[in-house]
């Protein structure tokens, strides 16, 4: 999803980190899609990898890691030091978010839809633009829009800290997430209990949890003053979403495709690639620099390459590949499209959007004189 891809070399630990996020995203989808639309209708071999990818849902534990890597950066970047900070960081996050974006959704309507013969007209399309389709109703263009949604609660979320002067506050951020941390215990337990609830709402005060999460441990990176306080909670936190909270959840609907689990491994990933081994190598750090291009383009694409397939005869040599190659040549694509994209649409809105707040700080400036 979507982040600013830091030069310097201490973060291209958190690139890689999203190259990771982003592959196994990529390996979900495209091995679920294979396996609902080509598998029924054409024997192949490597079933294997779709149902483990959806045994561990690594779609989740993908998203539950950008959403921690997302609280690692995004609150840093609201420099309270500079004129008019909170309207100069609406400015970079919509032009970092919304171009790419907008490029993604007739894709996806031509090839998640009006290929398939579903009905996706010019009103969807134009909700999809807003990226408030959740919201009022009306489904995505690509399924996996909802994350993005989360990411601008999030940049809401930041705005209103910084509002209270509470946004580089550990002790109020650990005390903040441990709530969010509860609310969403009390209400999947509710759910659990057979109490009518609604999912979205359920489920957002863990993600935004996990992304405070991610804002504390960039505290300690930075090393900020951090009271004991706050890194207890942070502590217990850790514990809670690595053990605790898997474990109860683990005996209630068992371990596979659980999505507590799922996070518990998103969090150990993370810990482990900030804590203990930075990864750097140049592949994955390339890969989390086109990861957004790569999260929005991967599944159109995908379906665009099955939809081909499937118009080819059925003894066709296309249609009777292993599972793995069909991963393979997918990811490929999507790396491929993601890598133009993030060079012809992302570089160019995130300049403007530098641009742009620049220029709203130099009048900002001005007008404090």
């Amino acid at each position: 999803m979507a982040g600013t891809a830091a030069a310097a070399p201490r973060f291209l630990h958190i690139d890689a980190l999203r190259g990771i996020a982003a592959l196994l995203v990529v390996w979900l989808h495209v091995t679920q899609f294979f396996q609902a639309q080509l598998a029924p209708v054409q024997p192949m071999g490597g079933l294997a990898l779709a149902r483990f990818a959806q045994d561990f849902d690594f779609g989740r534990i993908g998203v539950m890691l950008f959403f921690l890597i997302s609280g690692y950066v995004i609150p840093d970047s609201i420099r309270l030091d500079r004129p008019s900070p909170l309207a100069t960081f609406a400015i970079r996050r919509v032009l970092r978010i919304f171009p790419a974006y907008w490029l993604s959704v007739p894709l996806g309507a031509g090839a998640m839809w009006w290929l398939w013969g579903r009905p996706f007209g010019w009103r969807e399309i134009l909700v999809n633009l807003t990226l408030l389709q959740d919201l009022v109703g009306v489904p995505p263009a690509i399924g996996v829009y909802w994350t993005l949604l989360v990411e601008l609660v999030f940049y809401a979320l930041c705005i209103v800290l910084a509002l209270l002067h509470s946004l580089h506050d550990a002790r109020r951020i650990a005390w903040l997430a441990a709530l969010l941390a509860g609310v969403h215990t009390l209400a999947v337990f509710a759910a659990w209990r057979g109490v009518a609830l609604s999912l979205p709402l359920a489920f957002l005060p863990l993600y935004l949890s996990f992304m405070l999460c991610g804002a504390l441990f960039r505290h300690l990176d930075d090393g900020a003053a951090i009271d004991a306080g706050a890194r207890r909670l942070l502590a217990a936190l850790v514990g809670y979403y690595l053990v605790v909270f898997p474990l109860a959840a683990s005996w209630a609907i068992g371990p596979r495709n659980n999505y507590v689990v799922c996070g518990a491994i998103a969090l150990l990933v993370f810990l482990l690639g900030t804590r203990v081994t930075r990864l750097r190598a140049g592949l994955f750090v390339w890969l989390g620099r086109i990861s957004y291009s790569l999260y929005l383009f991967h599944a159109p694409l995908t379906m665009l390459v099955l939809w081909w397939l499937l118009q080819q005869a059925a003894d066709s040599p296309w249609r009777g590949q292993h599972m793995l190659v069909y991963l393979a040549a997918c990811t490929l694509l999507g790396v491929a499209a993601a890598a133009v994209v993030e060079r012809c649409v992302e570089r160019p809105g995130i300049a403007l959007g530098r641009w742009l707040a620049t220029r709203w700080q130099q009048r900002a400036a001005a007008r404090l004189r």
